[in-house]
């Protein structure tokens, strides 16, 4: 626990949800923010002395996580953060893939011009926060885009596809340090994903996605092998030849 903020730094916890929803949207934050790796404890009276509660709605929070496998626990030593294995960054990766595909197959016949400033706003968001080194404005907003674009399919199993696995990918892209990619380049690949849509051209507009989803997947596992941090997954040689086409252009 120790990348959580200090006990001065916190807030007092308001009253919309009830005490372990908090919690669990708070380690949630630390979980997708890189502040807490894989394999770290979750230490329950230290994160309770942290946020100024009993330990009961921790423990609540705590076991409401790993129900939704985010935690793993380990008799007489805890709950510690899940660890990725290579299946799981494939299982991912390759659903996101297909949802968000789906998704710009349903939503684009229903877009508008002001749908299409928003997307593109995003886009500029994403720029200027990489151009000034706002690191978690950058990813805000890169989220905010594929996540609108799920809400403009007007589909709600779709959305709640997309939410489903959006934790783990922020999860995975937290623990390999994807701020290593430059973030304008970073930014800059959604350009192509935008322009797409913009066209109208519904194909043009699934094959960008598609590639913007592969190269971050292939990214991550070559940087996931890099680090050390869990199990190692694949090096540069072993990404699949459709996406090696695919990143090379």
């Amino acid at each position: 626990m120790s990348r959580l903020p200090e006990t001065g730094a916190v807030q007092r916890l308001i009253d919309t949800l009830s005490l372990s929803d908090q919690v669990q949207h708070y380690l949630l934050d630390a979980l997708t923010s890189g502040r807490l790796r894989p394999g770290d404890r979750i230490n329950e009276a230290e994160l309770a002395r942290t946020l100024g509660i009993s330990r009961n709605p921790v423990r609540e929070a705590v076991s409401g996580l790993a129900q939704r496998g985010f935690l793993v626990s380990a008799p007489r030593r805890g709950h510690f953060l899940r660890r990725f294995t290579r299946q799981d960054v494939d299982d991912v990766f390759s659903f996101r893939i297909c949802v968000e595909s789906f998704a710009i197959r349903q939503a684009l016949p229903r877009m508008r011009r002001p749908d299409h400033d928003d997307l593109a706003r995003l886009v500029e968001r994403m720029i200027a926060a990489a151009r000034a080194g706002r690191l978690a404005e950058l990813h805000q907003a890169d989220m905010a885009l594929h996540r609108r674009i799920c809400e403009l399919s007007g589909n709600r199993q779709t959305l709640r596809a997309h939410e489903g696995i959006d934790t783990e990918v922020q999860m995975l892209i937290a623990y390999v340090d994807l701020e290593r990619e430059p973030p304008l380049h970073s930014a800059l690949a959604h350009l192509p994903v935008v322009e797409a849509l913009a066209s109208g051209d519904v194909e043009r507009s699934v094959t960008a996605m598609q590639h913007h989803l592969e190269t971050t997947w292939a990214f991550v596992h070559r940087m996931y092998g890099r680090t050390g941090r869990g199990e190692p997954l694949i090096d540069a040689g072993d990404v699949p030849p459709s996406q090696v086409r695919r990143i090379r252009g």
